[in-house]
C-alpha cells in the first residue's frame, strides 16, 4: 500500500484507543500533523502499557509514536526521517539522541519511531 499526502491510517483498534484515551505531547502532535499533511501516515502504536523503563509511549502526555515505513515509496522513509531530525532536536544536552528513528520490529520489516522529550527544540535552521 502507498500512502498519499493527507492520509492517515490507523493500524487497528487497540492503536485507535491508545489515541483517544490518552494526552500526547503537543510538540509531538505538531511534528506527526506535518508529517500526516506532507506524506500521509499510518499509525501502528500510540500509547500503551510500559514495556521498559523509560517507555515513552507510556509517558504521560505521551511522547512516541510509531509509524509503518514501509507505506511509502522507496526512501521517501529516509527523507522524512532526514527531514525530521533536520528541524527537531530531541535534547541539545543529548545530541546522540533523535527524535525520528528507523529501526526493526519484531518479526521483521522496519518502521519510524517518532518520540520528543521535555527538552526538544526546533533547530535554528530547521
Amino acid at each position: 500500500m502507498t500512502i498519499k499526502p493527507g492520509e492517515i491510517v490507523i493500524k487497528d483498534p487497540q492503536v485507535l484507543v491508545g489515541l483517544m484515551e490518552r494526552r500526547f505531547s503537543p510538540l509531538l502532535i505538531t511534528i506527526i500533523s506535518q508529517v500526516a499533511k506532507d506524506y500521509g501516515l499510518t499509525i501502528t502504536e500510540s500509547y500503551r502499557e510500559p514495556r521498559h523503563s523509560g517507555d515513552v509511549h507510556s509517558t504521560q502526555p505521551v511522547r512516541a509514536v510509531d509509524l509503518r515505513s514501509w507505506d511509502y515509496p522507496p526512501g521517501v522513509a529516509g527523507r522524512i526521517t532526514n527531514e525530521i531530525n533536520s528541524r527537531w532536536s530531541y535534547d541539545p544536552a543529548r545530541p546522540e539522541m533523535l527524535v525520528a528513528q528507523i529501526h526493526e520490529v519484531k518479526g521483521g520489516g522496519l518502521h519510524f519511531h517518532i518520540q520528543v522529550h521535555p527538552n526538544t527544540v526546533r533547530r535554528s535552521n530547521g
